[in-house]
């Protein structure tokens, strides 16, 4: 059994932005916000303490790994959470489609990044800074590093099974972005997600090429599309028919 149910029509909109609230009121409820206040301080009180020569290069990197880690780890967590609470077997007999709860979990999370990246970037950095770059590299990395995210909880039976498997794509991921320090001409680099990623949160503190960006964007948004129908088709398998 498939779902046929539409992904965009009028009561669409209302529904997503419904589901959408809820999400944040429920991030809300469980800390998430409070957490990264916390650690948006904590990173403001770090980067006082550094040299102002530096900070154009340790920024961008902390604010890269911050959606990143964000939409790997906590969404494993609540996907888990609302499978033991018997939520996702509910989707069916709601009038919430898969595509409107996947894009919820996606943009409510996507939002507590921009904040922190925002706060931090705009407090803590002097510089000059493309905001409309950062802006659309911290949406293209957060959803792809959800997307992720996603795919590992659909196979995971509880959320410690969730961590064990999530370390292992993390170290996958995140390897090449190291290998980009000591070799930033590697074309075969800028293949890989999270390097294309990271360069297009770099390139808002460090001028990046027009032209690059313009091709970092497309290659990360034709990504992101293919792995939200590759997740869509999981999760309805793994997440609900199964549940």
């Amino acid at each position: 059994m498939t779902s046929t149910k539409p992904i965009i029509s009028d009561a669409n909109g209302q529904r997503l932005l419904s589901a959408l609230k809820a999400d944040v009121l429920f991030q809300f409820k469980q800390g998430f916000y409070f957490v990264y206040i916390i650690l948006s301080l904590f990173y403001l009180i770090i980067f006082h303490q550094l040299d102002s020569a530096w900070l154009s290069y340790v920024i961008p990197v902390v604010l890269f790994m911050d959606p990143s880690v964000l939409g790997l780890f906590f969404i494993g967590g609540i996907l888990l959470l609302e499978k033991e609470q018997g939520i996702l077997s509910l989707i069916y007999v709601t009038p919430l489609r898969i595509w409107e709860y996947i894009l919820s979990k996606i943009i409510s999370l996507c939002l507590i990044s921009l904040m922190v990246i925002l706060l931090i970037s705009l407090i803590a950095y002097k510089g000059a800074v493309n905001y409309i770059y950062l802006i659309i590299g911290v949406i293209l990395t957060s959803i792809f590093f959800t997307l992720i995210g996603f795919l590992v909880a659909t196979s995971s039976k509880s959320v410690n099974d969730f961590f064990v498997k999530i370390i292992p794509w993390m170290m996958v991921l995140m390897l090449p972005c190291v290998l980009l320090g000591f070799y930033p001409n590697l074309l075969l680099l800028g293949l890989v997600p999270s390097v294309a990623s990271l360069k297009l949160v770099w390139g808002a503190y460090h001028a990046i090429n027009f032209w690059e960006f313009i091709m970092l964007v497309l290659y990360m948004t034709v990504l992101n599309i293919f792995l939200l129908k590759y997740t869509y088709a999981v999760f309805q398998k793994k997440m609900v028919l199964e549940n």
